[in-house]
C-alpha cells in the first residue's frame, strides 16, 4: 500500500498498540471488595460479572464485527471500537449503581470486540515472510504488556484513589484511537490487488479446512490450560501454605512478563524452529504445568507459571501464522475471527473444562491431568510433523 510508504513504523507500531486491550479485561478483579462494600447487597457473583461480562461481550462482537468490517471498512469499525472502549470506561468510573458499572464495562467489551480480529488481521493482511512472523510475535508481546501492565495500574490506582477510577486504565484508548487515526490508512480485505492474485484459488481445499480445524482444536485445547493456570496457580499456591496471596499474586504477573518474552523473541525462536515450534510450545506448557503439579514451593510454581506464560507467547503467532496460510488473504478477517472464537470459547468454557478432566477433584490433580493431555498434544504434534516429512520413495530410487 502506497500510503504506509510514509511512516511504515507508526503503522505498525499503530497496529501493535490495539493489542494492549484485549488481555486487560480481567486486570480489575482487585476492584470487587471496594465495589461489594459501596453497593450493599450486591452478591459476590454479580460483582465477578463486572470482571467477566466483557469477555462475554466481546466474544458476541468479535463474530458481528466480521460482518460489519465488511460494510463500514476496517478504519471506521477500529475508530468506533475504541471510541466506545472510551466511552465505556467513562461510563465505569462514574457508575451510581452495579446496573450502569455493568453496562459500562460491557460497553468496553463491545468496543473490544469490534477491532480484537483485526490486531492480528491486519498483520496478515499488510506483512509477510519473516517481518510477519515477527510482528505477530510481538502482537502477543503488546497481549501481554496489556495483561500485566493493566493489573499493575489497577493495583497502583487502587492504593492512592477509590475502586472506581481503576477503570480509568482503559482510558488509554484515547490515544490508541489517535494512533490509529492519524497513521494507519483504509485497509481493505477485498482489493483488486488480493481479488487478482486470486481469481484462480478463491476457495479453500478441504484438506486446508482440515489443516485449519486442527490447528482451531490445538489453539482451544492449549487456551484452557493457560486460563486453568492463569485462574488456579494463585489459590493453589495459597492453600499448599507455598506463600501469601501477595505470592499468589505475583505468579499472575509472572505468567505474563513470559508471554511476553515469548512473544518478543517469537519471530527468532521460528527463524530457527520452523515447523518444530508448535512441539516446542506445547511441550515448555506440558513440562511447566507438570511442574506445577508437584511443587513443594512457590519458587516452583512461579517458574511453572513463567513456563507457561513463555509457551503462550510462541504458540499463539504460530497458530494464528499456520491457520490464516490456509485460507485467501481476502478472508484473513474470517478467519481470523473463527481462530478468536476458539481462544474465547476456552477462556468461558475453562472452569467446565477443568471440572471435567480433573478426575481427582483437587488442583494438584487438575494440572497432573493438563500436563498429560498436552503431553498427548505433543505426541500428535510431533507424528503429524514427521508423517508430513515422510520421504516419498519413487520407482526409480529402487
Amino acid at each position: 500500500m502506497k500510503t504506509m510508504k510514509t511512516r511504515p513504523e507508526m503503522v505498525a507500531f499503530s497496529i501493535l498498540a490495539l493489542s494492549l486491550l484485549p488481555m486487560s479485561t480481567g486486570a480489575t478483579a482487585a476492584t470487587i471488595p471496594g465495589l461489594m462494600k459501596q453497593f450493599t447487597g450486591v452478591s459476590a457473583e454479580t460483582a465477578e460479572l463486572s470482571v467477566t461480562i466483557p469477555s462475554f461481550t466481546m466474544a458476541v462482537f468479535i463474530v458481528i464485527s466480521s460482518f460489519i468490517i465488511k460494510k463500514i471498512g476496517t478504519k471506521k469499525i477500529v475508530l468506533t471500537g475504541t471510541g466506545l472502549t472510551t466511552l465505556g470506561a467513562i461510563v465505569s468510573m462514574a457508575a451510581p449503581n452495579i446496573s450502569f458499572l455493568l453496562a459500562g464495562r460491557a460497553l468496553m467489551g463491545i468496543g473490544i470486540g469490534l477491532f480484537n480480529a483485526l490486531c492480528i488481521s491486519l498483520i496478515d493482511r499488510l506483512y509477510s515472510g519473516q517481518k510477519r512472523e515477527r510482528l505477530l510475535g510481538f502482537q502477543n508481546t503488546f497481549q501481554g504488556l496489556g495483561a500485566a501492565g493493566g493489573a499493575l495500574a489497577v493495583g497502583l490506582i487502587l492504593m492512592v484513589a477509590n475502586w472506581k477510577m481503576a477503570f480509568g486504565f482503559y482510558l488509554i484508548s484515547i490515544p490508541l484511537f489517535l494512533l490509529y487515526l492519524i497513521f494507519v490508512p483504509e485497509i481493505k480485505f477485498d482489493d483488486e490487488d488480493v481479488q487478482d492474485a486470486q481469481k484462480t484459488d478463491s476457495k479453500v481445499p478441504l484438506t486446508s479446512k482440515f489443516q485449519f480445524g486442527y490447528y482451531w482444536i490445538v489453539l482451544f485445547i492449549v487456551m484452557v490450560f493457560y486460563m486453568t493456570v492463569n485462574v488456579k496457580l494463585p489459590s493453589y499456591i495459597l492453600n499448599n501454605n507455598f506463600g501469601s496471596l501477595a505470592v499468589g499474586s505475583s505468579a499472575v504477573v509472572i505468567l505474563s512478563i513470559g508471554t511476553i518474552i515469548g512473544g518478543s523473541i517469537y519471530g527468532m525462536v521460528y527463524a530457527v524452529s520452523k515447523q518444530f515450534t508448535l512441539l516446542l510450545s506445547i511441550f515448555i506448557e506440558a513440562v511447566s504445568v507438570f511442574a506445577i503439579s508437584a511443587a513443594g514451593s512457590s519458587l516452583t510454581c512461579l517458574i511453572g507459571a513463567f513456563g507457561v506464560g513463555f509457551s503462550f507467547g510462541l504458540f499463539i503467532p504460530f497458530i494464528f501464522s499456520k491457520g490464516l496460510s490456509f485460507v485467501p488473504q481476502k478472508y484473513s478477517n474470517d478467519a481470523t475471527t473463527i481462530l478468536m472464537v476458539s481462544t474465547n470459547s476456552a477462556n468461558f468454557l475453562c472452569p467446565y473444562v477443568s471440572k471435567l478432566i480433573n478426575v481427582g477433584g483437587t488442583d494438584h490433580s487438575l494440572f497432573f491431568t493438563a500436563g498429560i493431555i498436552a503431553t498427548v498434544v505433543c505426541i500428535v504434534e510431533l507424528a503429524k510433523i514427521l508423517a508430513n516429512n515422510k520421504p516419498r520413495i519413487s520407482r526409480q530410487t529402487i
